[in-house]
């Protein structure tokens, strides 16, 4: 009897060998079936390779070390597939898809070490997560604006466009000095990378910022502070008349009549407007003199001033004031 069951259960664990080695090869073939449908899928519907791909991945980890040669070429496609994928989202417009996929390659490009993936798929990301920011800014949800700036900034430190989309934000926040740091980050970016369109974006975002701020503060009777603000829109452009206007007009209201008289002279020297369009300078400065005792120069400054509307009052100075000749 015990030789008799010993002989059933040889006969058994023979049978069960032949039934495993059946089953694995089966298996085996199954999975290079689908490696090989994920390749014939690239061309034609991307989507669908990767999921065969993955699927093929995950069906060589089950079978272990019969798998490791078809999951180890599916690992070397994977993260290119994703790049490809995002690549022609990118072209139709699916930013939100896009950025999905080029994270998804860049994770997998880390995991299986394909590191020309990885540079490829940051190159486009930073630029996307741009497109993002400048999106959700246009529809006046700053802080996720600025996270997705701050995304691209990640990848590309020196990205001075995103920089830029910081400054807008922290302007429309008013958040003075975050709006500066980022500004200031646009231009040097921006001058590294001989981008005269985004330096000179930068410098007039910069110097209408401060000249707004400073005209508020100015009529807030806040003169020092005001005057700050305008000297730090000259920092981003030395020759705009208007700053030196304003400082001019500063100057007066504070009694120092001598820097007023440097400030008005200056806003006259930059500008290239017509007479009328100077008319204001000429009488700020006229308004200088007049109060330094400087009849003369006061009277030929009138005399530049009296152009539209500073015509009339520039005129009763001149006759009922000043007595010019």
């Amino acid at each position: 009897m015990k030789i008799e069951f010993s002989k059933k259960i040889t006969a058994i664990i023979a049978l069960l060998m032949v039934m495993t080695i059946s089953v694995y090869g089966q298996t085996r073939n199954e999975l290079v079936e689908i490696y090989n449908s994920a390749l014939d899928l690239i061309d034609s519907d991307i989507k669908a390779a990767i999921e065969q791909m993955e699927k093929a991945i995950e069906m060589a980890e089950e079978l272990g070390e019969e798998g490791m040669e078809v999951k180890d070429m599916a690992e070397v496609q994977l993260p290119g597939l994703y790049y490809d994928m995002s690549i022609g989202l990118t072209r139709e417009g699916e930013t939100d898809a896009a950025i999905e996929g080029f994270e998804n390659a860049i994770e997998l490009a880390d995991k299986y070490g394909d590191p020309e993936t990885k540079q490829r798929s940051e190159n486009v990301l930073h630029q996307l997560y741009f497109s993002k920011g400048n999106s959700l800014f246009r529809d006046n949800d700053n802080d996720s604006a600025l996270d997705f700036f701050n995304k691209a900034l990640e990848i590309n430190p020196q990205y001075a466009r995103a920089h830029l989309g910081k400054g807008l934000v922290y302007r429309r926040l008013e958040e003075t000095e975050d709006f500066r740091t980022s500004i200031d980050a646009a231009i040097e970016y921006g001058l590294q990378a001989n981008d005269e369109q985004i330096v000179a974006t930068a410098e007039r975002t910069a110097r209408d910022y401060f000249i707004v701020r400073g005209a508020r503060a100015k009529s807030d009777n806040n003169l020092e502070r005001a005057r700050e603000f305008l000297r730090s829109s000259l920092n981003y452009d030395p020759n705009f008349p208007e700053t030196h206007y304003l400082i001019a007009t500063i100057y007066n209201e504070q009694g120092n009549h001598t820097e007023a008289v440097k400030s008005a002279e200056r806003a006259i020297e930059v500008s290239d407007g017509t007479a009328e369009e100077k008319a204001k300078f000429y009488f700020e400065l006229a308004k200088a003199h007049m109060e330094l005792g400087n009849t003369s120069a006061a009277c030929s400054a009138f005399e530049n001033a009296a152009h539209g509307g500073y015509a009339e009052s520039a005129r009763y100075h001149m006759e009922h004031v000043l007595n010019c000749p």
